[in-house]
């Protein structure tokens, strides 16, 4: 496995990424000057969608590779690709991994672009697991007015008392909020945002919450042919499911923040396991990903959340 992401590695080397050809596109805003690109490049930032995360978290870098923004000192979704790229079982179901790259005072890591393979791709971002807040999220006592005013912004009646004179609340608190007012806390997975059939991009899935709604909201996305894209998604996360559940990795990381990404076009449909940011090793336990989450057993409702979503797909079927 070394010999191959190593190669891979050299092939990404010998061609120069764009963001290093462009010296003056802001990887802020990607506002493009005058200078001449490629005309690959150019239709590649035109037609560039990011559907969750920050703004300009992540941009093309080469016509089959991305540039996700990571935190100077933060090494652990490049730990987490690593590890990945070793395990034999999830070749193939996560984005290959190529190298860490400092830019401009800007730190990134190389991964494949997984939509490159696809013309005007129909895309989903799932969030997966019971919980989507880190374990030391828990002892983190300080309370932010920016995450009281989003918790009112999407229901105005959440707050207690003491939350409206404080106008501030801790980062855990919000995460659980979200995880009820959404899908996480029922079904183990939520929908984060998607570029439907057609173009339209949705970023707001935030009430989506029941199976019901959840149904309504894939067989929308899944456009004019739902049975045929239904079933290659079917196929595609069994065999997944299938695959973490045996992955060496999967059995002693705890899996955070991680998202499913669902693709299809014209042609075909695939599905991939992306986002590792808060994905770390955790030694002494096996991690089974369906147990209950108790402080400390770093147990992240995964597969739980993979389960019911394979199970709401399969019961989507035409009779």
């Amino acid at each position: 496995m070394d010999s191959n992401v190593n190669r891979c590695t050299v092939d990404i080397i010998q061609r120069p990424s764009a963001l290093e050809r462009l010296a003056q596109v802001s990887v802020d805003t990607m506002a493009i000057t005058a200078l001449p690109l490629d005309c690959w490049l150019k239709e590649r930032l035109k037609n560039w969608v990011q559907l969750s995360g920050h703004e300009g978290t992540i941009v093309p870098a080469t016509d089959q590779t991305l540039w996700k923004r990571k935190a100077a000192n933060d090494y652990t979704e490049a730990k987490a690709y690593r590890s990945l790229m070793q395990d034999p079982l999830l070749d193939g179901f996560v984005p290959r991994f190529y190298k860490e790259i400092d830019y401009k005072n800007d730190s990134f890591i190389e991964i494949q672009d997984l939509t490159a393979q696809f013309t005007n791709p129909a895309i989903m971002d799932i969030k997966i697991g019971t919980r989507t807040f880190s374990e030391c999220d828990v002892q983190n006592n300080v309370k932010r007015a920016d995450l009281y005013q989003k918790m009112i912004a999407q229901n105005p009646t959440e707050p207690t008392d003491e939350e409206r004179r404080e106008m501030a609340i801790t980062k855990l608190r919000y995460m659980q909020f979200r995880e009820r007012e959404s899908s996480t806390a029922s079904l183990g997975f939520r929908i984060e945002a998607a570029k439907m059939p057609g173009g339209v991009l949705k970023k707001s899935f935030k009430k989506v919450k029941t199976r019901d709604e959840v149904t309504d909201t894939l067989r929308a996305f899944f456009g004019d042919h739902p049975e045929i894209v239904r079933k290659q998604f079917l196929y595609r996360l069994r065999r997944l499911r299938d695959a973490a559940q045996r992955s060496y990795f999967f059995k002693h990381h705890e899996i955070v923040g991680s998202s499913l990404l669902l693709v299809y076009d014209d042609f075909h449909a695939s599905a991939w396991m992306i986002d590792f940011a808060k994905s770390v090793p955790i030694e002494g336990r096996i991690i089974d990903h369906r147990s209950e989450w108790k402080l400390g057993n770093h147990e992240d409702g995964y597969f739980t959340g993979l389960d019911n979503l394979i199970k709401i797909i399969d019961e989507m079927a035409v009779h």
